[in-house]
């Protein structure tokens, strides 16, 4: 009788214990690509979806080749000028909980930049001015989100162009304008090409064909 009255009592605290241990927070990040305009500030959305509160460390980085694979990004505290601010740099979303991160520009760039806004929850964050006799849980990071943030100049001062030119068995795209533009369906594979200002793309070969705004055009180096 015992026996019978004491198993569903275990089983019930072991599914019980079980949820516990799954409780966990989930991080919701929206939008996943923004712009941003000097003297308006832009706000991303965090939002806690899971059951147990998340810590979540920001920070931004500047992309330096922007259009190409892999990026390579600076972080904002080595960049002599940058661009925009974010804040807060930590956050504290308990279950269900929405917070803003703001983005701010600090100048008008004169051609568009690109930064990757980091969002990625920690299980415990270092506390700066802690005792030194405390001991303090070292920094264990989990799977974020990098929203794409696009640093625009302003929208009577934006031009679109491009141009291309031939090198020794290879053709090259350029931007002539101030800010990004897409063309699709570029070469055999047909890749989606984002051109930004400063950043040439080089394809191999004599001609090319791609898309530019849903027109079919093909490139010929004879």
């Amino acid at each position: 009788m015992k026996l019978r009255t004491s198993l569903p009592m275990l089983i019930g605290l072991l599914l019980l214990t079980c949820g516990s241990a799954q409780a966990e927070g989930e991080l919701m990040v929206m939008p996943a690509t923004t712009r941003v305009f000097n003297n308006h500030e832009q706000k991303v959305t965090v939002k806690n979806m899971g059951d147990a509160p998340l810590y979540l460390s920001i920070s931004l980085q500047k992309v330096m080749n922007p259009g190409l694979v892999p990026e390579t990004k600076v972080p904002l505290g080595e960049l002599e000028h940058p661009g925009m601010l974010a804040s807060p740099e930590r956050l504290t979303l308990g279950p269900g909980q929405t917070r803003k991160v703001s983005l701010k520009s600090l100048f008008e760039p004169v051609e568009e930049e690109l930064y990757r806004l980091y969002i990625v929850p920690v299980r415990s964050l270092k506390v700066d001015d802690a005792p030194k006799d405390k001991i303090t849980a070292p920094m264990s990071v989990s799977i974020g989100y990098g929203v794409l943030v696009r640093h625009m100049p302003a929208p009577d001062k934006q031009h679109i162009g491009w141009s291309h030119h031939c090198d020794a068995g290879a053709i090259t795209l350029v931007n002539t304008g101030n800010v990004r533009h897409v063309l699709s369906d570029v070469g055999k594979i047909g890749e989606t090409v984002a051109l930004f200002p400063g950043i040439p793309q080089h394809f191999p070969g004599k001609s090319l064909s791609l898309r530019d705004n849903d027109q079919a055009r093909t490139l010929d180096c004879l």
